[in-house]
């Protein structure tokens, strides 16, 4: 009889250390994002999706459709559901810090990705942004041959662009054959490509001269090649973030399109739900840094047009080396990896 006893409490502290709330009832989890944004957004989603499902999590994904007082309203509901964690997903850092701060004095644990906020949340995660706009304009500056003029396109007001914006300076004293002659900055809405393709058009009507285009957002980048087409320019674009649409568009015949700078979002999303769990499940010491910098990959034309992709599919690290870097590297535990493992087990065919 003891021995049993004695078995059955070894089983428990092991269950125990595996999760503390997954025993009766799920974690939950509410995703609170600015909204949908493009490809970039939909893979950080399945990546969170994936990551909640191998780990037990009940998920839901609230976007804001790109309005800030409407994030923040729903912000405001999250918390009043009183979630096992929180995940912010872009965002007016000002407007949210109030909430954010809420959240955390009620227990609530909180995972940001590129807000800024001075709130002390679980994990801020963010891409590697300086790197993602050196690769880029290295490779600008490099094709020129250090000299030309060029136009950029940038956001105001968006965290990883102002941070990408940073690093142009830097560039343009490295290679003072550059000028910059026109900045434009269309707004950030569902209406963004629309917007800066009618932007670069005037642009190109008014600079007869331009020897590149620089658009840290490949939203941005997609207007700008339309506006090419319109007018019947070839003006080469680089960029940052990637989509099974941008690749199609880079390794089109003659495209001017010739090489963008990105991370692995679906890798954004995974870390979050990590961090959340280990955060729920009262072991968020284990999250040891309390940073999380998705790595860069330069993705040049000659590459896009050398992958091996059936229509509307996402990069991997079957297709892509490297695409996958930094998944291995944060927020893993020896715990979640055997949870992962079980559930990928008890769902094998």
């Amino acid at each position: 009889m003891k021995k049993g006893l004695f078995g059955g409490v070894i089983l428990v502290v092991l269950l125990i250390g595996l999760s503390v709330l997954t025993i009766g009832k799920p974690i939950k989890i509410i995703h609170v994002a600015l909204g949908n944004y493009g490809a970039h957004w939909v893979q950080v989603v399945a990546g969170e999706k994936l990551m909640a499902k191998e780990l037990g999590i009940d998920l839901t994904v609230l976007s804001g459709q790109m309005s800030s007082s409407r994030q923040v309203q729903m912000l405001e509901s999250a918390i009043r559901e009183k979630p096992d964690g929180i995940f912010i997903d872009h965002g007016e850092g000002s407007s949210l810090t109030p909430g954010i701060e809420r959240a955390i004095s009620e227990g609530i644990p909180v995972v940001i990705f590129d807000v800024i906020t001075p709130a002390k949340v679980v994990l801020d995660i963010s891409q590697d942004d300086y790197m993602l706009a050196y690769k880029s304009l290295s490779k600008l500056a490099f094709d020129l041959k250090g000299k030309g003029n060029i136009i950029v396109i940038t956001l105001s007001g968006v965290a990883p662009l102002e941070r990408r914006m940073r690093i142009l300076p830097l560039i343009l004293q490295r290679f003072e054959g550059l000028k910059v002659v026109s900045t434009l900055s269309p707004s950030f809405t569902s209406a963004v490509i629309t917007d800066t393709m009618t932007l670069v058009q005037a642009a190109l009507r008014s600079h007869k001269d331009i020897d590149a285009i620089w658009a840290p957002y490949d939203a941005l980048a997609i207007g700008a090649l339309k506006a090419e087409n319109l007018l019947g320019k070839h003006v080469p674009i680089y960029s940052v973030d990637v989509s099974p649409q941008d690749l199609s568009l880079m390794a089109a015949p003659n495209s001017p399109w010739k090489a963008t700078a990105a991370c692995n979002p679906a890798i954004i999303g995974e870390v979050a739900m990590r961090a959340l769990y280990l955060a729920a499940t009262g072991h968020e010491n284990e999250i040891k840094n309390p940073y999380a910098i998705i790595p860069a990959v330069l993705i040049t034309q000659k590459v896009a047009r050398s992958l091996d992709l059936t229509h509307g599919e996402y990069l991997s690290e079957k297709t892509l080396k490297g695409w996958n870097e930094g998944d291995n590297e944060f927020i893993w535990t020896p715990e979640l990896r055997k949870l992962v493992e079980n559930y990928k087990k008890s769902h094998e065919k």
